[in-house]
């Protein structure tokens, strides 16, 4: 079945349509390496959910290693926000959800068009287009995505959240891989929340080429996006774990701009942590 089949593409352009079309399709997937990635999903599709992540990270080698970890042990027992940084812009989100369904499997991230396309978690994300990344306005998906989380988050349920809604640029000012400005309707969200907030941060980041093509033009950059899942292989990512930033804490910043500075001042001044925890001890590199 796959993520991305011929017939999509056949959908998305006429270029792909027809028997000659159906060629350029399979070229193309070659191409960006959308064959391996559907190859790697079927790999996992007896699974759903959190399983499934399980499944596709130990099928790509992926373990991941936590800094600060014994703070996950304090988390409360209702609702509460995770906010991070994006650098994968897709297997950052899958980690994320491997990891706190250990701690709570209640836990739901809020994620772009892009992850959505996994099927397969489709019970652990809330799907949302990112605000800026389309000029139509807000849609349906995005919408029924925000009535959602409110929802969970009132009920007392866990929601994670990358606010910038989008993977991660290299500003060339200061040499550093960093998010794009965070969108200001999630940090409105996060602050009429009024539930404990959790930073995370992702120390670890995709290829400088992945990067330098965005300088150029972000949707060939995406074009890479597939090939960059297949260079995380082997490897232990490191995640940090902030303090938990309580509700009264948060009252200091009187609306949701202070709040998503501070927030974003948090998960980039994170210093690396003296030590990790493997998240696989069998796996661990």
């Amino acid at each position: 079945m796959g993520i991305v089949t011929t017939e999509d593409l056949e959908r998305l352009s006429a270029v792909f349509r027809g028997e000659k079309g159906r060629r350029r399709a399979e070229l193309f997937m070659r191409l960006v390496a959308l064959d391996k990635i559907n190859r790697l999903y079927d790999n996992s599709s007896a699974y759903t959910g959190s399983a499934f992540a399980a499944s596709l990270l130990n099928d790509l080698g992926v373990n991941y290693q936590i800094g600060n970890a014994a703070r996950l042990n304090f988390l409360p027992e209702g609702a509460f926000i995770t906010v991070s940084n994006h650098p994968y812009g897709g297997l950052d989100g899958i980690i994320l959800v491997d990891l706190f369904d250990n701690i709570r499997n209640d836990y739901k991230l809020m994620v772009n068009q892009i992850l959505s396309l996994v099927r397969a978690m489709k019970e652990n994300f809330i799907a949302v287009t990112p605000a800026d990344n389309r000029k139509k306005g807000i849609t349906a998906a995005s919408i029924s995505g925000i009535r959602e989380t409110i929802t969970r988050l009132k009920e007392g349920h866990p929601v994670g959240f990358f606010p910038a809604g989008a993977v991660s640029d290299l500003k060339l000012k200061s040499m550093t891989i960093r998010d794009r400005p965070w969108q200001q309707g999630i940090l409105h969200l996060i602050h009429a929340a009024k539930v404990p907030i959790l930073p995370v941060r992702f120390f670890d980041s995709n290829s400088l080429y992945f990067y330098f093509l965005g300088l150029i033009n972000w949707k060939i950059r995406m074009l890479r996006l597939p090939s960059e899942v297949f260079n995380k292989t082997r490897k232990a990512h490191r995640i940090g774990i902030g303090e938990l930033i309580s509700v009264r804490e948060q009252e200091k910043f009187p609306d949701s701009k202070s709040l998503g500075a501070f927030l974003r001042k948090t998960i980039y001044k994170m210093p690396l942590p003296s030590s990790f925890n493997c998240h696989d001890q069998d796996q661990c590199l």
